[in-house]
């Protein structure tokens, strides 16, 4: 019998007083948990089923301590970014954030950490502000993390600059804040994905003028790249998992699913395409932000063959 699935929530999580009172003894739960019909999220918490994934099960667990608290948190820094729906580069998903809602104790364990109370105008439902979370974020990894989640909330239109500079105030007694600060000045948000912040926050480093999501037109035909630099007919693309790790097919604008292969092959020829105009190529993975002395030489290389072309558009 299922009935004890019932005692779960609307996000299928599950206390243990509750699967109590559903009639389970503590032999029944570790059953449930050796099956993969119940995970353990924290202490005395559970959800439904197995889950695959470090970030879902980062959000449920989340969830399950906000209930914990009942309505006297928020969650905050990487915790209300995955929430969110924003990318929480360098986060430790293994400890969730929370902020209070009113003043009162703090408190620290090594799955948990509940913070500070944060301002009524700066929470929300279940987190923190977006531009707080990203601040926030920024304080508890680096400034470059709160840039990457700062352009994914632009993108998405969860945040203004406003929010942004309304965020930093609120934190402004913080020692890190200043880094931050500085950092999210170069906040954009057409940049499409992590990648392409780090990558536009490496060319600003390099001393190399680039203006991302750059659109070329010839005749009928248009391709957008993801950097076209300023001073010379050179597109940088980034290359991420979201463009070459696809493992199941994707669809078109008209529903129909197009095989992986095909994908793949029409970006080969969208990029013969751009060559044609007399635009060098230059792509860039993750491995290659790490060595930015390789990636300048790359770039300076495209440069220097992009004057030895003819250029038809």
């Amino acid at each position: 019998m299922d009935d004890w699935m019932h005692a779960a929530d609307s996000h299928g999580i599950v206390s243990r007083a509750e699967l109590g009172t559903a009639g389970l003894r503590a032999r029944d739960v570790a059953r449930l948990r050796a099956a993969g019909s119940l995970t353990a999220l924290a202490r005395g918490w559970y959800a439904v089923g197995p889950i695959p994934h470090d970030d879902e099960r980062h959000v449920l667990t989340v969830r399950a301590m906000l209930r914990s608290h009942e309505g006297r948190a928020v969650a905050g820094h990487h915790s209300a970014l995955l929430m969110l729906g924003l990318p929480t580069l360098g986060a430790d998903l293994q400890v969730v954030r929370l902020s209070r809602r009113t003043p009162g104790p703090t408190n620290t364990t090594p799955r948990v950490r509940l913070g500070r109370a944060v301002p009524e105008r700066l929470q929300r439902s279940e987190t923190v502000a977006p531009g707080l979370a990203v601040v926030q974020h920024g304080i508890s990894v680096a400034p470059l993390s709160a840039l990457v989640a700062a352009d994914a909330a632009l993108r998405l239109v969860l945040v203004t600059p406003g929010d942004l500079d309304e965020a930093l105030d609120a934190v402004r007694q913080h020692p890190h804040t200043a880094g931050i600060e500085r950092m999210l000045t170069h906040a954009d948000g057409r940049h499409e994905s992590p990648g392409e912040t780090r990558l536009g926050h490496a060319l600003r480093l390099l001393g190399i003028r680039a203006t991302p999501q750059v659109r070329l037109t010839s005749g009928r035909r248009t391709a957008i790249v993801d950097f076209l630099l300023d001073d010379a007919p050179v597109a940088i693309e980034f290359d991420g998992r979201v463009k070459y790790g696809r493992t199941a097919d994707e669809l078109d604008p008209f529903g129909r699913r197009r095989p992986a292969p095909e994908v793949l092959w029409e970006e080969k020829r969208r990029e013969d395409w751009v060559r044609e105009l007399g635009y060098e190529m230059v792509r860039v993975v993750h491995s290659d932000l790490d060595e930015p002395r390789s990636l300048d030489a790359r770039i300076r290389r495209a440069v220097s063959r992009a004057a030895a072309r003819p250029r038809t558009a």
